[in-house]
């Protein structure tokens, strides 16, 4: 019994896990709509998003979810936020909070190469290079059929 006890003792003692923090989606650019969302204790009756590192507001209130202590809220990130990774804290009326990662990324989208794919095919670059490749393989036949 004594154990038992001292079992749970030692439960109600230790730290809980702290709230659970979310941002959708988790890599946007300037001007674009975000979520942030957290799941804080059962009995918390409000939550923020410190918005300061993000060219926002200080504290942002979140509007409560349909379980208790769940929260959300949109933002739209400002136009002239500068791209990078921004660590975010959502604070819980607790006085607990989670950080999330927002990735701002530049506006245009990511430079990521040539982009030969944006245009439309080359038709004649297509049939020249077509025709190179038969030539090259009747070559090859006319080769191999040559006697030693």
């Amino acid at each position: 019994m004594q154990t038992l006890l001292a079992a749970f003792g030692a439960l109600a003692l230790a730290p809980s896990a702290g709230p659970s923090g979310a941002v959708s989606p988790d890599t946007v650019q300037p001007g674009g709509q975000v979520t942030f969302s957290v799941v804080c204790a059962e009995d918390v009756r409000s939550a923020d998003v410190a918005g300061t590192t993000l060219g926002l507001a200080e504290r942002i209130p979140m509007e409560p979810g349909n379980a208790s202590g769940v929260f959300s809220v949109s933002v739209e990130i400002p136009t002239n936020t500068q791209e990078g990774t921004f660590n975010v804290s959502i604070d819980c009326g607790d006085g607990t909070s989670a950080v999330v990662q927002l990735v701002v990324a530049p506006a245009g989208g990511v430079p990521t190469g040539g982009g030969s794919s944006a245009r439309r095919p080359n038709h004649a670059l297509m049939a020249a290079g077509g025709g190179l490749l038969v030539i090259g393989a009747a070559g090859t036949v006319l080769l191999r059929r040559r006697p030693d």
